[in-house]
């Protein structure tokens, strides 16, 4: 930390936004960021006193600091702040021109403009990423195109928001406020967006893989044969509905009975009850839509989660906030035709979705 960094985080701590010696309660302040940078403070020593002898007379009025010189709330320096600065070859990262909307968790999907006064930085940070730590000079995949614009652009201006990087396990991109933003970049709003792989997420790929694996079997033994393009990592979303058809069949005859000749239908039995017991459906287009529901939320509610936005950025500077309400998911009956997966990667058109 550099005395200039150790005097902005000392000033943002204090009651007044900037450092008072005669105060005993800031000198306390700053011996605790010391100490926690385990730097001398013996200094301190002659500063310290429960009832200081430094007064501040109160003859002259005492000029209250300019918003400019009030430090910024964002004090700590991370590494998008330092990518930041590399990207921009300065030493103090600008501000940006224009306020900015975000109402925080809840509200309605709405579009934002980058203005025209910080669209050049806007631009300038679009496609930057960190170096990998471990390979100096490689880039890394953590960040996507427009996150480290859409960091500076809301992080240094005067819109009320504190954004900070996620990239931690299954976290979101950013946080504003505390809140998750994932953010995308997609040449078009209207396109279907990727809301990420589920390679990890082993229920819902033994969910699929019982759904298609007994639809696969079912129009093998019918005679065509199946579809082998759809599967559990590739498939449409209204393949659930068609591929529910084969799972009510088979779960309605005696799969016990069968499972005393044949094991395998007693390992079938156990996946359809597995189903049942994950799902509530009683025909097979409230399965297609239970399943294709639950994938959804379980998905966006690791990141940005529901009430939070998903975020589609354009390096023109076009902005379009979806906010993700599971209650709309849930009472969208044609939400399969809007949804889809292809290599173990989920879409959905989150315009058609969330407006």
């Amino acid at each position: 930390m550099t005395l200039n960094e150790l005097l902005v985080e000392w000033s943002y701590r204090t009651e007044k936004g900037y450092p008072d010696l005669g105060n005993p309660s800031d000198i306390l302040i700053l011996k605790e960021i010391l100490e926690r940078l385990e730097l001398p403070i013996d200094i301190l020593d002659e500063l310290e006193d429960d009832e200081p002898e430094v007064t501040v007379s109160t003859d002259e009025p005492q000029e209250e600091p300019t918003p400019e010189e009030i430090p910024s709330p964002n004090f700590s320096e991370n590494e998008y702040d330092i990518l930041i600065k590399k990207t921009l070859n300065v030493n103090e990262i600008p501000r940006s021109k224009s306020k900015y909307k975000y109402p925080g968790k809840g509200g309605s999907t709405y579009m934002e403009q980058v203005s025209s006064d910080d669209l050049a930085i806007w631009q300038a940070l679009w496609a930057a990423k960190p170096d990998k730590k471990t390979e100096k000079g490689v880039e890394t995949a953590g960040v996507g195109k427009g996150e480290l614009s859409l960091y500076w652009l809301y992080n240094y201006s005067n819109s009320g928001v504190n954004v900070t990087e996620g990239r931690a396990g299954d976290d979101p991109d950013l946080f504003f406020n505390g809140n998750g933003v994932e953010v995308k970049a997609y040449s078009s709003h209207n396109a279907k967006l990727s809301i990420g792989r589920y390679g990890a997420d082993k229920e819902n790929l033994r969910l699929l893989g019982t759904i298609f694996g007994i639809s696969t079997l079912a129009r093998a033994f019918g005679g065509d044969g199946g579809d082998k393009t759809v599967n559990p990592t590739n498939f449409k979303g209204t393949d659930l509905v068609d591929a529910f058809e084969h799972v009510q069949a088979l779960g309605e005859t005696d799969l016990e009975g069968l499972a005393e000749f044949y094991e395998i239908f007693g390992k079938i039995k156990t996946n359809i009850e597995f189903l049942k017991s994950k799902l509530e459906y009683r025909s097979a287009n409230e399965g297609g839509l239970a399943m294709g529901r639950k994938f959804l939320k379980d998905k966006l509610s690791r990141k940005p989660g529901d009430g939070n936005f998903l975020v589609n950025l354009k390096k023109d500077g076009s902005m379009k906030f979806f906010n993700i309400s599971f209650n709309t998911i849930d009472s969208d009956d044609s939400i399969l035709t809007k949804m889809g997966s292809s290599q173990s990667a989920m879409g959905l058109n989150f315009t058609k979705t969330f407006g």
